[in-house]
């Protein structure tokens, strides 16, 4: 600290002692030097006093060129009396302002005349672009873009390139959405290539396509292990679905097994119903039932059918009545089973109908053959007998 104190006291010191010997310097000055002071004071108002005169006439010339070169009229804003009263200098520094006010000028008109094109050259783009999305979608694309003569010919320039590069985007759409297609059928993944991902249109294609194929991918799936699902549940198996399978597959698998279960019981079920319309007695199936539920469905179908007997005494009735035809019921129609036991059952009541007419004809004839015989007795016994009175009554008047 001691130290920091003195060096600042030494500093100040310095600073006084220099401050001192200017004074001095300027009190004690010869007249020389005097002399020197005020001429170059005197050059300094002279300089400033040109520099203000170039600044006010480079402005000048400057404001007129920037006003002309706007315009594109070289020169329009100058005349005589513009460099009456100036001297040579003067008017070449009024110029030196005009030529560069002349440029920036002609440089604001054309880049806001640039801007104008681009704007107009963007709106018509833009409305190209939507109308010719439009026209891909209806299949009206024109080969050559229409063209609005109320509308400019940047406008029109800009509706033509945007037109056209819908039509292009429109073509690789379609690409795009047939490869995301292919894609979604052979991949869990999209990997969509650059190409269709820089445009929105592409790109959204390409994910329409790819959801496309996933979904049908996924669908095919679920349709393979449901029915393999439903062979298992079918064969009344213990269901194991495959590994790694994604849920709604999964969930598939054991729809199509429950599924496989439920047919399995009706079919069962159906079977012993069917059999009660062949056997009149109840009897286990021949085949090795393993699962002890296949028994039980069979014999609750069997037991379940209450029409075999009603529709075998039907049949019999309808062959045993002459001039009946076969006629099977509508609802058993389709039951092939129902219709074999009722024909059986129609061709045995014909059989029972023909055997009966038979010994009815054949008593009746035996009936008849006998009344013949004594009907012909009697009628020749009086014949005889006629014939004998007839002779009697000769003989007597003969007499």
């Amino acid at each position: 600290m001691r130290r920091k104190v003195i060096i600042a006291s030494a500093v100040s010191c310095l600073l006084i002692m220099n401050e001192n010997l200017l004074t001095k310097e300027e009190v004690y000055a010869s007249p020389s030097e005097e002399a020197n002071i005020n001429n170059t004071t005197t050059s300094l108002q002279e300089e400033t006093e040109v520099k203000e005169i170039f600044n006010r006439l480079y402005d000048e010339g400057y404001s007129l060129g920037e006003k002309d070169g706007y315009e594109e009229k070289k020169n329009e804003s100058l005349s005589n009396s513009t460099f009456t009263d100036k001297t040579s200098k003067e008017s070449q520094w009024v110029m030196l302002g005009y030529t560069v006010g002349y440029e920036k000028g002609k440089r604001r008109k054309q880049e806001e005349v640039k801007a104008q094109q681009e704007q107009e050259s963007n709106a018509g783009e833009q409305e190209g672009y939507q109308q010719g999305l439009e026209d891909y979608k209806h299949a009206t694309v024109a080969y050559n873009p229409p063209q609005t003569p109320a509308k400019s010919k940047d406008w029109n320039k800009g509706f033509a390139l945007g037109y056209k590069r819908a039509v292009e985007i429109m073509d690789l759409a379609v690409k795009a959405k047939k490869e995301g297609y292919q894609q979604g059928l052979e991949l869990d993944g999209a990997n969509m290539p650059e190409l269709y991902s820089a445009d929105e249109v592409t790109r959204k294609a390409y994910e329409e396509g790819f959801q496309t194929g996933q979904h049908k991918r996924t669908e095919k799936l679920k349709t393979q292990y449901e029915k393999e699902g439903f062979d298992q549940g079918y064969a009344l198996q213990d269901m194991s679905p495959p590994q790694g399978l994604a849920p709604e597959i999964a969930e598939a698998f054991q729809k199509g097994f429950l599924k496989g279960e439920d047919q399995k019981e009706k079919d069962t079920y159906k079977q012993g119903f069917n059999f009660a319309f062949t056997s009149l007695k109840y009897k286990t199936p021949s085949d090795d039932q393993i699962d002890t539920r296949t028994i039980q469905w069979f014999k609750e179908g069997y037991q379940s059918n209450k029409a075999a007997s009603p529709l075998r005494a039907k049949a019999y009735k309808a062959g045993w009545n002459i001039g009946d035809k076969m006629n099977v019921p509508t609802k058993y129609k389709d039951n092939e089973a129902a219709v074999a036991m009722y024909k059986k059952y129609y061709e045995l009541g014909q059989q029972k109908q023909k055997k009966t007419a038979f010994e009815v004809s054949t008593v009746l004839l035996v009936i008849i053959s006998a009344v013949g015989i004594y009907t012909l007795f009697r009628r020749n016994k009086n014949v005889s007998e006629e014939a004998n009175v007839e002779i009697y009554e000769i003989e007597k008047i003969a007499k």
